[in-house]
């Protein structure tokens, strides 16, 4: 009974998922039958039956009624194995096993008679599986050896996994878990050999069920796993949420993961619901009323088992409902509530007498089918020793045909020398058709040849001009290049420059220190002298005045000289500390002068905690200007009045990052921004962001682009605080 009733929950899950699938298949057959040929609507006729066993079993024996009638007198038709093994499993699915033993048996004999090895070997399985549900384990186990020695010799490793799953079950319900183990695991080596996916998770599923049932419940979860990974591949839902169901049971072997097999318990209820499968909800409910119970939490128990029972009672479930009450009672009696307890047991007794009951029914089929299999084996060896007469008589007639042959023959040659002349004239015409035909296919090949030549020099002609294309791109980027080491060498005469101006303006700048002391002196002494003339003293003090200016404008110059030397500045080889709101104040005093009359206003928004960075400072401060200098020239094409950029600097966990923002006009692609020789200024060779995009890859850095909301665009950098990169 309980091999019945776990074979007919594994049938629910299996069920669920493809239904959707099948009606769709079923309509198209239906809307292809009246059109179809007499072979192809026998032929369709079967792949309904095929579809409609498991949603729809009365509809497949009706069909299979109306095609063994219409084909009963028809010797071409080689299927009717094939029919009466899906009219048994049919039947088998509306719980008539009588009839479907006795369809599988009709099977083997027209199988027998027809030669039709594969389903022959799908009747004994069938015949095995219908055994096994009723306990006969012998009987099963021996159709199943059957059934894969002809599997075995078809070299069919579609039914040689199928058998060997079954053997596995078998072999599990009788405790020996090696043993199914063993085949569970030749069932998956056939599945792999034909790439079945759902087969490969059913058998990950059953090698998991053996190694619990032999007490592994962490090799068993591993197995779990991997039927799960595999289902999902597939969307196999039904089989998804028994994993998590099997998951839980491993887990729940222990006080202390009794939390873990809640969660997988929870998920497998849940997908249950979802599929609408209440049996397995119901199993769900079980084992979480167990775990209720280990845990002494009997409320909850109750309430577990409380809603298993009453879906068990709907199905009915008899099993599940006899599970359920033996919880609730030893539940009640932990808890002292005696009234409830005597519901309890009240039930429970009930569902065991119907348990008996259905044990006994059982084993009464069981016998029955026994009878009728030995009788069916006699009727097997009668029709075999008919067969052998039938094949004597074949034998006979093909002697006869034979001799017919020779006398057919001698008379075609005969003919043959009678009309010899006219066959030689046939033939020298049939000659001429036939280089008439040669001579029109060359024709069609030369005009074939042209066409291809023709084709061929189109796409010569378009890679002429994707040549062309490289070539100009090559020409752009060899003039960005000499415009880059120009601009390499303006760098270091610039920094030349700044060095030679250094040390003149800091003669000058050390020297007027005190001459604007001497003057001081010598302006209060000539105020101490009376009578002296005013305009002296006028002088004197204008002379202060200029020795002032010179001052201002040294310390500019000095200013001046320090900036360029710290943009020109390069780190390429080594990484340095790089203080970043300095280099930012640096770049943006050089560009301010650039664009001091188009009235852009400039706001600093410094994280503080933004402190150095080791970098390589030159590539970095290359990257910065052309950002900046980016946002100067947008605003200036695009917001002539009302411009702004903000420069924002921010420390994340181990990384700086720096934004500019600007009120210009946007960007109109982003998708290529960043690609070679990509730019929408008018005189521009699209290899500035391409660099900076490859500078702050060098860093192992981000950086991005997007469009604000309210108008302009957006960069960012996010540079990490240690240069980490040994190949830059």
């Amino acid at each position: 009974m309980k091999n019945f009733l776990g074979i007919i929950f594994i049938f629910s899950l299996l069920q669920s998922p493809i239904i959707e699938a099948q009606n769709t298949k079923i309509e198209q057959l239906e809307q292809e039958l009246p059109n179809l040929s007499k072979d192809q609507k026998w032929t369709a006729m079967i792949d309904l039956m095929w579809e409609y066993r498991d949603i729809a079993p009365e509809k497949t024996i009706t069909l299979g009624n109306k095609l063994l009638h219409k084909t009963k007198a028809d010797v071409k038709f080689k299927n009717t194995a094939k029919v009466l093994n899906l009219m048994g499993v049919a039947h088998r699915n509306l719980g008539n096993y009588t009839e479907a033993l006795d369809f599988y048996k009709q099977a083997l004999l027209q199988s027998d008679i027809l030669n039709d090895t594969p389903q022959k070997g799908y009747a004994y399985i069938n015949i095995g599986n219908l055994f096994y549900f009723q306990g006969n384990q012998y009987e099963a186990l021996k159709n199943m050896k059957e059934a894969l020695i002809i599997s075995t010799k078809e070299e069919n490793d579609h039914m040689i996994g199928y058998c060997y799953m079954n053997l596995g079950d078998i072999q599990l319900s009788s405790g020996k878990y090696d043993v199914a183990l063993e085949n569970y695991k030749k069932a998956r080596k056939a599945r792999l050999a034909i790439s079945d996916t759902n087969g490969i998770a059913v058998a990950e599923f059953s090698i998991g069920k053996a190694l619990l049932s032999g007490g592994k419940p962490h090799l068993a979860r591993t197995k779990f796993l991997a039927a799960l990974e595999e289902a999902k591949k597939t969307d196999y839902k039904s089989l998804q949420y028994k994993c998590y169901e099997q998951i839980g049971i491993t887990y729940a072997s222990s006080l202390d993961s009794l939390s873990w097999a809640v969660q997988n318990y929870d998920k497998a209820y849940e997908g249950f619901l979802t599929l609408q499968q209440p049996l397995g909800q119901a199993r769900v409910l079980i084992r979480k009323a167990e775990v209720e119970y280990q845990l002494e939490n009997y409320n909850q128990c109750i309430a577990y088992a409380g809603n298993g029972l009453t879906i068990a009672e709907k199905l009915p479930a008899v099993l599940e409902a006899l599970q359920l009450s033996e919880l609730l009672v030893k539940a009640y009696h932990n808890k002292g509530d005696l009234i409830k307890e005597n519901i309890a047991l009240k039930d429970n007794i009930k569902y065991l007498q119907l348990f008996n009951d259905t044990e006994k029914l059982r084993r009464a089929q069981m016998l029955d089918n026994s009878i009728q299999l030995s009788n069916k084996e006699k009727e097997i060896d009668k029709l075999n020793f008919e067969r052998q007469i039938s094949n004597d008589q074949i034998k006979n007639q093909q002697y006869f045909i034979i001799f017919l042959f020779v006398v057919f023959v001698l008379f075609a040659v005969i003919l043959y020398l009678l009309n010899l002349k006219s066959k030689r004239f046939r033939q020298f015409s049939v000659q001429l058709t036939e280089k008439a035909k040669e001579i029109q296919k060359q024709k069609v090949i030369i005009d074939q040849k042209a066409l291809e030549e023709h084709e061929l020099n189109e796409k010569l002609l378009e890679k002429n001009i994707e040549l062309m294309e490289a070539l100009e791109q090559s020409k752009r980027m060899f003039e960005q290049l000499e415009k880059n080491d120009k601009l390499a060498l303006l760098g270091q005469m610039m920094a030349v420059v700044a060095h030679e101006i250094n040390n003149p303006t800091n003669f000058i700048y050390n020297n007027v220190v005190p001459i604007q002391e001497t003057l001081d002196e010598l302006l209060v002494f000539i105020k101490e002298i009376e009578n002296v003339d005013e305009e002296k003293i006028e002088d004197v003090e204008e002379c202060k005045l200029l020795l002032d200016g010179i001052q201002d404008g040294v310390k500019r110059i000095m200013d001046i000289s320090a900036e360029l030397k710290n943009v020109v500045k390069s780190n390429h080889g080594f990484p340095k500390p790089y203080l970043i709101h300095e280099n930012l104040d640096t770049t943006l005093n050089l560009l301010h002068k650039k664009y001091k009359y188009d009235e852009i206003e400039i706001i600093k928004d410094y994280d503080l905690k933004v402190g150095e960075i080791i970098c390589l400072g030159g590539k970095v401060s290359q990257v910065f200007i052309n950002l900046i200098d980016n946002a100067f020239q947008a605003i200036k094409e695009h917001t002539p009045e009302g411009g702004q950029i903000t420069i924002r600097t921010n420390l994340l966990k181990d990384k700086i990052g720096v934004s500019i923002i600007d009120n210009g006009g946007g960007i109109k692609d982003l998708d290529h921004l960043f690609e070679t020789f990509f730019t929408t200024k008018k005189d521009g060779l699209g290899l500035g962001l391409m660099i900076c995009k490859d500078i702050i890859k060098q860093h192992r850095g981000e950086i991005n682009a997007f469009n604000n909301k309210e108008g302009g665009a957006t960069f960012t950098i996010q540079l990490p605080l240690q240069f980490d990169n040994p190949e830059a």
